[in-house]
Parts: structure tokens; C-alpha cells; sequence
């Protein structure tokens, strides 16, 4: 079967029913096989079958499910036992259709050697039961690698290192693939190079909570993250360094030197761009696009000089369409009807308030006087340029 599917690709269109699909992968199958492969094309008849009635698949999910295996009706009893086993566990017809259109060779495993021993480990540990179903479903492989080997080892590692149950189980849910890596060669030596580098327990549980990614990369490459940051002046007890850290991270030496070209066309220097990096990490972290538009808007529609936006690069992160421009044009609206004298606070401040924080101060005392700061702050009006002198 897996020969006819290679040779004629099942095509799924749009404009084909789930059925219609079925019923081509059958008859593409019958047409072009011969005799001697009569029960090999019922076997994958019935797995498609099998998947989509009893495992919940989509049909096109099942259609590629069945090119991993191979499914008789005369020996369902384990794949039975399966599916059994993990409704036993609460999960539901779709969870566990997530489980076997990642890994359908889960359905020839063993239920009780291999998968039940790793959902009570899990249990036992302190998963709550939705919890442990959605970390399965999002990640079945977990049910694949060893329970001794792996799983205890990693759990009592990332528990060492992160101090609680609780602070383990965040990491997890930030990042299953923990739990697949061998932390003793990935995970330790990093948390080495932060001790070594004066950072407080607190923080590394922080950074392993929040970003536990960073904390698997190569260890050189993290040692040298963590020396440039030092080197740019961060503190390794501030949150900046954690931030810095997984930002840094996240950016190859390319990507790192186009960033500082596009800043650099705007009028910093590497030496500015450096700071407010120190300020706000994540100032690197924005697209390309959104970067030139934010600096754009802020330097030609709002007149901002180079040195204002470095002050507070934070600003460069926020949502131009969704904050800034909704923020500026509420501004203009009340401008234009004789209210900015009633409040000095400096544009910038004005948009890092919270949503609260704004929709008090300057949306709802005048919305109902005047509608269209309602449809200001909605969006609903076009902004073109500051309508008086703010204070930047």
C-alpha cells in the first residue's frame, strides 16, 4: 500500500468532502494494485477506518496516519486496550485524536508497560489530571521515551535546580522538551555559568521558568550570551539580565548585525543601539518591519529626535496600531477641542500607561461629550501628525 501511495499521492483539495476523499484513497488504491495486494489494500482501507471511527482523526489525518501503520481487524485488541487506557485518564475523543495523528505507532504500544507507568509517574508527581492530558496531547513523544533513562532523571534535575514542584511544572508547560533533552549535558553546565557569573537562585528559577529554551542551547554559546551582557553593563540581579539573556538568544550574529543596520539608518549609533538594548532587550526581538515603522512614526509623525526613543526604547515593542497610533489620535481629538491644557504628562508617559490607566485619564471623562474620542481610541480615526506641541 505504501507503494501506491507514493506513486499516486492522495491530492486533497477543498473542494473534496471528507468522504469524497475516503472514497478516492480507496479507489486510487483498488485500480492501480494487483490481486496479490488485496488484503494489504483492506488492511489500509480498515486502518483509515479505524482511525477516523475510533480515534477520532479527520480523514485526511487519518490518510497519512496510515502510511506509519498498518491496522487488521482480526488484532485490534492492544490498539482496544489503547484507547481504553487513555480514556480511563480523562482524555477526550479529540485529545486523543491529537495524540495519534503526531505519533499513530502509539497505538501498537504497550498500555501497560509503556504508557500507563509514565502517566502515573506524572500523576504522582503532581499533575493535576487536565494538566497531564494536555501536556500528553500536546506533546505525545513524551510516551515514547524511557521512563527511567529520561524521565525520572530530568524531573529530579529540573526540580534541583528550580527548588519547587510547581516552579518544575511551569518549565514544563513553557517547554516539554525538557524533558526529552539530557539535561545533565544541556541544561547543568549553563546553570553553572550563571552561578558563576553572580546570579541569585531566584533568577536562574526565573529564567528557567519563563524561558526554559535558553536554558538547553549550546553552553559556550550561553556562556558567551552571558559575558557580552555583563559587558554591556547589566546587572546580573536585575530582571534586564534575564530578559537579555533570552533575547540575545534568540538572535543569530546576522540577524543581530541587520538590526543594528536598520537602527543605524535612523540615526543611532551601534554604541545607542547597544544601550537601549541594555534598557529594554526586547527592542531587538521586533521584526524588521516593525522596527522601521516604529521608529518611522515616532522620529517623522510624532518628531521625535534619536535621543528621545533611545531614553524609553520599551516604546518600540508596543503595537503601533492597536496603542501608539489610537493613544495619539485620542490626544489630537482632545487638542483640537481645547482640552490638552488639562493635563502636562509627556506623550511617552501617556503611552506606556495601562489600558485602565488611559481609558480613566483620557477616554472615558469626555467620550460621551465628545463621540469622537471614542471613535479615536477604537481606531476609527486616521492619524497624520500631532495636532499640538506634546511634551516628549
Amino acid at each position: 500500500m505504501l507503494h501506491l501511495l507514493r506513486r499516486n499521492p492522495l491530492r486533497i483539495t477543498p473542494q473534496l468532502s471528507p468522504s469524497s476523499v475516503l472514497l478516492r484513497f480507496l479507489h486510487e488504491s483498488t485500480i492501480t494494485s494487483s490481486d496479490a495486494d488485496t488484503d494489504t489494500d483492506d488492511d489500509a482501507s480498515f486502518t483509515v477506518s479505524y482511525l477516523t471511527t475510533a480515534c477520532g482523526l479527520p480523514i485526511p489525518d487519518a490518510v497519512s496516519a496510515a502510511s506509519h501503520i498498518r491496522l487488521k481487524p482480526s488484532s485490534t485488541s492492544r490498539t482496544d486496550s489503547v484507547l481504553a487506557l487513555l480514556r480511563s485518564y480523562n482524555f477526550s475523543r479529540s485529545q486523543m485524536a491529537a495524540v495519534f495523528h503526531k505519533h499513530p505507532n502509539l497505538l501498537l504500544a504497550d498500555p501497560d508497560a509503556t504508557i500507563r507507568p509514565k502517566l502515573d509517574f506524572l500523576l504522582d508527581y503532581g499533575y493535576s489530571q487536565d494538566d497531564l492530558v494536555n501536556l500528553i496531547s500536546a506533546d505525545p513523544n513524551l510516551l515514547r521515551i524511557s521512563l527511567a533513562n529520561r524521565l525520572i532523571p530530568n524531573f529530579e534535575i529540573l526540580q534541583k535546580i528550580l527548588g519547587s514542584k510547581e516552579h518544575v511544572i511551569t518549565a514544563i508547560r513553557g517547554s516539554s522538551r525538557l524533558l526529552r533533552y539530557k539535561l545533565e549535558k544541556m541544561m547543568l553546565p549553563n546553570v553553572e555559568t550563571l552561578k558563576s557569573h553572580g546570579l541569585p537562585a531566584k533568577n536562574i528559577v526565573q529564567l528557567a521558568t519563563a524561558y526554559p529554551r535558553v536554558m538547553t542551547q549550546n553552553s559556550d554559546r550561553f556562556a558567551h550570551t552571558v559575558e557580552k551582557l555583563k559587558e554591556l553593563g547589566i546587572n546580573p540581579w536585575s530582571t534586564t539580565f534575564i530578559l537579555g539573556i533570552n533575547a540575545m538568544s534568540g538572535l543569530t550574529t546576522s540577524t543581530w548585525q541587520r538590526k543594528l543596520s536598520i537602527y543605524r539608518s535612523f540615526g543611532w549609533s551601534e554604541k545607542d543601539t547597544l544601550l537601549a538594548f541594555s534598557r529594554h532587550p526586547f527592542c531587538m526581538l521586533a521584526s524588521d518591519e516593525k522596527i522601521k515603522n516604529a521608529m518611522e512614526f515616532f522620529m517623522k509623525k510624532l518628531q521625535w529626535d534619536p535621543l528621545s526613543l533611545l531614553r524609553r526604547p520599551k516604546l518600540i515593542s508596543l503595537s503601533l496600531e492597536k496603542r501608539i497610533i489610537p493613544r495619539c489620535a485620542v490626544l489630537n481629538v482632545l487638542a483640537l477641542n481645547n482640552l490638552s491644557s488639562q493635563w502636562k504628562t509627556p506623550v511617552h508617559t501617556v503611552l506606556m500607561m495601562t489600558e485602565k490607566e488611559f481609558q480613566d485619564r483620557y477616554v472615558l471623562p469626555y467620550g460621551e461629550k465628545f463621540p469622537e474620542v471614542n471613535e479615536a481610541y477604537q481606531g476609527n480615526i486616521e492619524f497624520v501628525e500631532m495636532q499640538f506641541k506634546p511634551h516628549k
